[in-house]
Parts: structure tokens; C-alpha cells; sequence
């Protein structure tokens, strides 16, 4: 269907006179392309200057296609959420304001908020499976992290050419398209899991190569699931050009892979499956395929030398320290936003900032900073560098996006996630993200069930909402196919993960299958 009220203004939309040549897929590195079809060109998640505090630029090089993109005057923008790596906001103020922004509806509203902010008022915004026609022959279809995220794929349809981006978005498995003739989707990771944490040596490496395995296999499920018939290994790995987090550009035992370490096991996965290796600037018809100068250390240096200015830009502008004053009013703030889903819960935190130390007591108790001399356990530790607390407490960025930077470090004792603190920090300022949460909580136990060998249970991952129905089942035991948590049927323990139980019954009983726990679950990524 179409997106029907929610749209604004949304008109055919007439071919530009310098639209591409029809039936044109041309890449432009990372989760970026240009699409053209009868006469009309669509624009997608453009990435071209640094992400997360200067950390993270575009693998390989890009930079070079920016003032084509920009003159190119595209008809249509989608943009999939708001992490810097598919919204680059130096991008979008270059852009002619009267392209009309195909945007995903979110209930927090905040990308729909940042385009208008921006001046992009022309704007189809969609929801879940929502459709949008521009012309005759284009089709634009919407898929959504369908869970609290804010996530969401794009299937463009070209009269009858099924490209479906999903670039870093986990759409729940059972409602994926069919039919697919080139899918585009992540195969490197996007977090800071494990390898912003202060594991020893062999502990990392182990989490590393647990986290990639992972990848690998809800990647290969999206690819038969979809009945892709080519793919497009996209959405990173970035590059880190900032000397002082150069340790993240070890492709081998961090979790941002080349291609390369996954080729031969996925032709053997997905022998039918056509890999297209492109390079930006890459027409998809015709990819040049893997450039081998990329992977060399000279490669780099001259790609860091060519932006030292920009990765120099993070430590250059002058700041003032976080008072813990300043520190208690944030929290405090935060935790006023987000009370429900607070709840009873409570956590003591360590924050370590350039030598000083804060213990800051959050949830039930919320909102103390404890002086070092105080008695504190903390089971986190949080290593923030002032200038990136400054910029949080400022809402200059979020957490999520300090996170992503690298340039945080983290540490747990035990080594469990708490999701309600995690969640707290990554989503608190869009209280629409938590109040999701919220919603997910209370529905576990009389939401949507399913029955699986003879037991009723929960549909959806108590962890991230992914579809169960497709799970693997092995000798009692259920095994999430996104995140690969594990639980035993008989009981709905969580063997392998976390610690968040599976709400199971018998497959005849009636009623609710149990109560949540208003302190939220608590499992171990990222």
C-alpha cells in the first residue's frame, strides 16, 4: 500500500533533465548508490566525510564522487536512519532542498525532525511494507527493524528488478521480500562489541571471531531467505585514520572484515549466489571488482595524509571539563525521561575521564555522583574522554554515536550486559525508543505466540524481536537466528547469550505464558 496520510505532498515526481540513464545501479562505496530508472534518479544513503567524533571515514576512498553526486540533482533522497554513516549531514547541506526525501516513520519521529530542520520539507515518509510509487515502473517499498531500533531497508523496485538495500538493517527474518535479484547488506560488524572492551588477548580474540561467525550466519540467512540471485557485500567495513585508534584497522582481529575473509565460506553457503566486489563509482552492470591497493599499508597512509585535517578536527577545538554538577543534572535529566522504564531497577557506574573518576548512582537512586572515597562496586566502567563527555553532556551526540566512535573503552565485572543501563544511554534521548521497550516487556508474556516441537512460546526475541519462527532447534534447544542466544525448550532458560528467559508453555495450555521482570532483562552484547 501506500504511505497514504503519512505522506507530505507526495506527487509524482517529474525526471530531472540531468537524471542518469535509465536502469542504472551505480555505487558509491560503503551503503551508498545512485539509482536511475525512466528518467528519474533516487539517491541512497550518501557517506562521503568522517562519522562518530572524526573516528570512522569511508572504505575505501570516496571522496572523489562528491561533487558529481552533488551536481547530479538527484529527484529522490532515502536516507535509512541517522547514524553519520548513512547521514552525513555536510552531504545533505550541499543538496538542492527540493528533492523529496523518502524517509522511514519512526516512532520517535527524530529523522523526519532532522530533514525538516534541515530544510528538506518535501518528504514521503513510510512505515513498515509501505509502498511509493513515484512514476510508472519505480516502486519504492520500506522495511523496518520492526523491534525498539530505528532501522530500515529500502526494496526499490525497477519494473520488475527486485534491489533490496537492507544495508545494516536486522528486518525480522519472516518478513523479508522473496525474489530478489540483488541484495545489498552488511557483512562487518557496526559496533563496539567486543573490541572497545578491556578483554586480555585471548578473551578478545575469542569474542572477536564469536561476533564475526555470527555475522556470517544471519548474513547467509538473508541471502536464502530472500532468494537473492546476486549480493553486494556492503555497509563497511570503515576506516579509522586518527593514529590513536589505527589498532582498529587490523582486519584480522577486530570486527571489521574485508570481504576477503568471507568469500570462500559464503560460495560454499551460496553456490548459486553471484558476488558483485565493487568499487565507488562502480556502475553494478560492469564493477571493476576488488582494487588489491586498498588492503596496502601505502594506501592508507596516503589516504590519512589526504584527510589529516579532518581527523585532526576532533582534538583542535577548545573545551570546557564536565563539572560533576553538570554530570548529575544529565543523568538526572535522562532518568526523568525515561521513568517507566526505569522501574525498580538501579546500577552504580564508573566513569573515568582523563584521570579523574566519578561514580555515578543511577535508577532508584538516581542522579548522586559519589566521590571516589566512597565505598562503590560498580559492575561497569566507563572510560570517556572529556572532550567526547563534553559533546554528550552538551547533545552535541549521543552515546550511541560516542560508542561507535572507538574512542570509548568499557569493562564489566561480571561480564554480563546490563540491557536497561545500555539501552538507557543509547536510546534515553528519544524516549519513544525506550517506551518501545517498555511495550516489548509487557507484551513478551501476551504477545504473538508460535509452537515448535510440541511447546508454546513467545514469537519474538525477548533481546532484539527477531522473528523465532525461523529458529534453528537442536536436542531441546532454541537458537535465535539473529543474535544466536540460546534457550532449553523445557524450561526457557537461557543456556547461551544472556540471561533473559524465553517465555514457553505447554503447546495445549491456555492463557498468558508468564510474567516480565520490570527490571528489564539482562544479556551480554554489545
Amino acid at each position: 500500500m501506500t504511505a497514504g496520510s503519512e505522506r507530505r505532498r507526495a506527487r509524482p515526481v517529474a525526471p530531472g533533465p540531468d537524471s542518469p540513464a535509465p536502469g542504472a545501479i551505480r555505487y558509491l562505496g560503503h551503503a551508498g548508490f545512485v539509482v536511475a530508472h525512466a528518467g528519474v534518479s533516487l539517491l541512497i544513503d550518501p557517506w562521503f566525510h568522517p562519522a562518530f567524533l572524526g573516528s570512522w571515514f569511508p572504505f575505501p576512498d570516496n571522496r572523489e564522487l562528491l561533487p558529481e553526486v552533488v551536481a547530479g540533482r538527484p529527484d529522490l533522497l532515502y536516507l535509512s536512519h541517522l547514524h553519520e554513516d548513512h547521514f552525513d549531514e555536510r552531504l545533505l547541506d550541499r543538496l538542492d532542498r527540493g528533492v523529496t526525501a523518502v524517509l522511514p516513520r519512526y516512532r520517535s519521529k527524530s529523522l523526519v525532525r532532522r530533514m525538516t530542520a534541515l530544510g528538506f520539507r518535501e518528504q514521503v515518509v513510510l512505515g513498515h511494507r509501505e509502498s511509493f510509487t513515484p512514476v510508472p515502473g519505480l516502486t519504492l517499498t520500506m522495511f523496518l527493524d520492526t523491534s525498539h531500533k530505528e532501522d530500515s531497508g529500502l526494496l526499490v523496485d525497477l519494473d520488475g528488478y527486485r534491489f533490496l538495500d537492507l544495508n545494516d538493517c536486522n528486518t525480522p527474518l519472516g518478513e523479508l521480500p522473496d525474489d530478489i535479484d540483488l541484495l545489498s547488506a552488511q557483512f562487518s560488524g557496526a559496533m563496539w562489541y567486543p573490541n572497545a572492551y578491556a578483554y586480555p588477548g585471548e578473551t578478545q580474540r575469542e569474542k572477536t571471531a564469536e561476533v564475526r561467525s555470527d555475522l556470517f550466519d544471519t548474513l547467509v540467512r538473508k541471502v536464502r531467505l530472500t532468494g537473492a540471485r546476486s549480493y553486494l557485500p556492503s555497509a563497511g567495513p570503515p576506516v579509522f585514520l586518527d593514529p590513536e585508534l589505527a589498532r582498529f584497522n587490523d582486519r584480522d582481529e577486530t570486527i571489521f572484515p574485508l570481504w576477503d575473509a568471507f568469500a570462500a565460506d559464503f560460495a560454499a553457503a551460496c553456490p548459486r549466489v553471484r558476488v558483485i566486489e565493487a568499487a565507488p563509482g562502480d556502475d553494478l552492470a560492469a564493477p571493476t571488482g576488488p582494487v588489491a591497493h586498498w588492503r596496502t599499508d601505502a594506501y592508507l597512509s596516503a589516504y590519512r595524509d589526504r584527510r589529516e585535517r579532518e581527523w585532526r578536527a576532533y582534538a583542535e577545538p577548545p573545551f570546557e571539563p564536565v563539572t560533576p554538577a553538570e554530570l548529575d543534572a544529565y543523568f538526572a535529566r535522562l532518568q526523568s525521561w525515561n521513568k517507566r522504564f526505569l522501574g525498580a531497577w538501579r546500577k552504580d557506574v564508573r566513569l573515568t575521564s582523563d584521570g579523574g573518576s566519578w561514580s555515578v548512582r543511577l535508577g532508584r537512586i538516581a542522579g548522586d555522583i559519589v566521590f571516589e572515597d566512597e565505598p562503590v562496586d560498580p559492575a561497569y566502567t566507563i572510560e570517556v574522554p572529556q572532550r567526547a563527555l563534553r559533546a554528550i553532556v552538551d547533545g552535541e551526540v549521543g552515546w550511541e554515536e560516542a560508542l561507535l566512535s572507538m574512542r570509548l573503552g568499557l569493562a564489566r565485572d561480571p561480564d554480563v550486559f546490563d540491557l536497561t543501563l545500555m539501552s538507557l544511554l543509547r536510546y534515553g534521548e528519544h524516549p519513544a525508543q525506550t517506551m518501545q521497550m517498555v511495550r516489548e516487556r509487557e507484551s513478551a508474556a501476551h504477545g504473538e505466540s508460535i509452537e515448535r516441537c510440541g511447546v508454546r512460546m513467545q514469537r519474538f526475541c525477548p533481546h532484539a524481536g527477531e522473528d523465532l519462527s525461523h529458529a534453528d532447534i537442536e536436542a531441546g534447544v532454541l537458537e535465535c537466528p539473529r543474535h544466536h542466544w540460546k534457550w532449553r525448550l523445557d524450561t526457557g532458560e537461557c543456556v547461551s547469550g544472556g540471561t533473559v528467559p524465553l517465555r514457553v508453555g505447554p503447546a495445549a495450555a491456555p492463557g498468558p505464558l508468564a510474567a516480565v521482570d520490570p527490571a528489564g532483562p539482562r544479556v551480554p552484547n554489545p
